[in-house]
């Protein structure tokens, strides 16, 4: 527990309990050793993760982890340019979309590209932009309630008419087939796209755009055409298109008249009210927990490629975007949707969904631009992507500094220059390269430079290293020498369970042997005595420990030590 006061002083800023060295992952039964390259906050309750995966093959995996409980983050959809046909890549996504009101801080690719814009269900701020016909296309979505749901949405519609009467639809700016009633919106473009067969009818909003939850009210503004087809839409207006029984329904219709549309939204066949956010993927890859047969779902599953996933956990309170490269000779291979799921697991995910891949897959980060390797060579141009927005603030002085490394490990003589990382008061990332900050260490990890910016690292152990800047302070762990540290993560030789746990509540140690284990808090004061603990399950009695961050020290008499991180919420 050498040093251990100072050491855990670099672990407030939350980081995850894999990147203390490396640990190993376990993909459909293929260990894979995990180091990490990069650990940092990017906003509010978010970070941002990039790892390399060494087994038969090399992966490169780059993720967001988000705390969705936070009410200053959300998930948003962008349509490029905010319509189906515009192809952007996702770095200028935000710059496209027409929100003032948020920051899209970090965003992935979405869905397939298909004839008529994305291939699935859209949903954009409460705006239905597209609907796919049947139910063998998936989603990921978010309700107006912060609910999300991944799996296979449905639409049904209902067209009440003054003088048509009541009807269904079949689709939104999807193509018209025969004995079918779409509605075209000017998302769709300047015309309908239709053949001459058929009715069409002209109309305008009367309560804005098509809600995908509750009515819609739109006028028509011309009387019904016969024959014609490709009729113009108007500026933020609408156009019904109707071929065989649903013709005759909508030469009913009057100009003047006010109808109104109204949708219902099935997910896995329950309906699902107020989703305000909804994009396209396949297949679901990881559902309840567990890895989902896809491999033949589409016909590039069972090879290795580049892949983007999206997907949360149980409770519902983390959210992982994330993209793996491939394609690359020499470096990341790519992943089959099956090791896609089971990385999905590793991140903490019970539900997972695949969005397009290959020279698609893209991970943006507002400060940091993309992170990997698009196989394309470039930013491919797509049609939508999902994104982590926080509210625009006018103040971005910045409330908080962070090292850009999340712990540092060095060889005794060099000089180490850290980049200072600073985030307004909602916890965003606005400056990566902070400057007028001041080092402060233990003269027993080395000597501050001159500059107040540099230190040169002359110890042996592990010692916090912290930066001062305007009154803030941040501090992590450097590790001079051959000494590790705290491990990285439980190992199957020990695991604790809960981990968070809720205060008042005890947790479980799993053991492959016997091992005296005690309990220390973040200053290093052992809180709980050594005990003999034997090999298999045990109840360890932290129940009448406050919340904080704990250190669960496991001596198997061999002499190696673990030291596992403990979260008492």
């Amino acid at each position: 527990m050498r040093n251990l006061c100072l050491f855990i002083l670099s672990l407030s800023c939350c980081v995850s309990p894999e990147l203390w060295g490396h640990t190993t992952w376990s993909l459909q039964g293929v260990d894979y050793r995990v180091d990490t390259l990069s650990h940092v906050k990017i906003g509010p309750a978010t970070t941002q993760t990039s790892l390399v995966l060494t087994g038969p093959v090399t992966q490169k995996v780059f993720y967001t982890t988000t705390d969705f409980t936070n009410p200053d983050v959300d998930l948003k959809v962008i349509m490029g340019k905010d319509n189906l046909l515009s192809n952007v890549t996702v770095p200028n996504m935000p710059a496209s979309h027409d929100d003032d009101e948020n920051v899209y801080f970090a965003g992935v690719n979405a869905d397939f590209i298909g004839g008529m814009g994305p291939i699935g269900t859209t949903v954009v701020d409460g705006e239905l932009y597209k609907s796919y016909k049947g139910n063998d296309w998936d989603a990921f979505a978010v309700t107006a309630d912060r609910q999300l749901l991944i799996g296979t949405p449905y639409v049904s519609y209902r067209l009440v008419s003054p003088n048509a009467g009541a009807s269904r639809m079949d689709a939104v700016n999807n193509t018209r087939g025969n004995n079918e009633l779409i509605l075209y919106t000017s998302r769709k473009g300047a015309n309908t796209g239709t053949s001459t067969g058929g009715v069409e009818v002209g109309a305008v909003a009367v309560d804005g755009p098509l809600k995908a939850s509750g009515v819609t009210q739109m006028r028509v503004t011309a009387a019904p055409v016969e024959g014609v087809g490709g009729m113009a839409i108007p500026d933020n207006g609408f156009v019904l298109s109707g071929t065989g029984s649903y013709a005759n329904t909508l030469k009913n219709m009057k100009e003047g008249e006010i109808f109104e549309i109204t949708p219902t939204i099935t997910m896995n066949y329950s309906a699902v009210s107020g989703v305000k956010e909804m994009c396209g993927g396949r297949p679901v890859i990881l559902q309840n927990g567990e890895i989902l047969n896809t491999s033949g779902v589409l016909d590039h599953l069972s090879s290795r490629q580049p892949r983007t996933a999206v997907g949360f956990n149980s409770d519902f309170t983390k959210v992982v975007m994330l993209v793996v490269d491939g394609r690359q000779m020499g470096g990341s291979a790519g992943m089959t949707s099956k090791d896609l799921a089971a990385l999905m697991q590793c991140a903490g995910c019970t539900e997972a969904i695949n969005f397009d891949g290959g020279g698609s897959s893209t991970l943006y980060v507002k400060e940091l631009g993309v992170l990997n390797v698009p196989s394309d060579g470039g930013n491919r141009a797509v049609k939508n992507g999902l994104f982590l927005t926080v509210p625009v603030q006018d103040d971005n002085s910045i409330a908080e500094i962070r090292f850009a490394d999340y712990v540092k490990k060095a060889e005794k003589g060099e000089l180490y220059e850290p980049v200072i990382y600073g985030y307004n008061s909602k916890g965003l990332l606005v400056d990566t390269g902070v400057e007028g900050f001041a080092l402060q260490c233990d003269e027993a990890l080395g000597e501050v430079q001159a500059d107040g910016r540099s230190v040169l690292l002359n110890g042996d152990g592990t010692y916090a290293l912290t930066a001062v800047y305007d009154g803030l302070t941040a501090s992590i762990a450097v590790t001079v020498g051959d000494d590790a540290g705290v491990e990285s993560v439980e190992s199957d030789a020990v695991k604790i369970f809960p981990n968070p746990v809720g205060s008042g509540e005890n947790v479980s140690i799993a053991l492959d042997g016997d091992a005296l284990v005690s309990v220390y808090d973040s200053l290093g004061r052992m809180v709980l005595r050594p005990a003999l603990i034997e090999k298999g399950t045990a109840a360890l009695p932290v129940g009448n420990l406050p919340g904080g961050m704990y250190f669960v020290s496991v001596d198997t008499g061999n002499g190696h030590v673990r030291n596992l991180k403990l979260v008492i919420k």
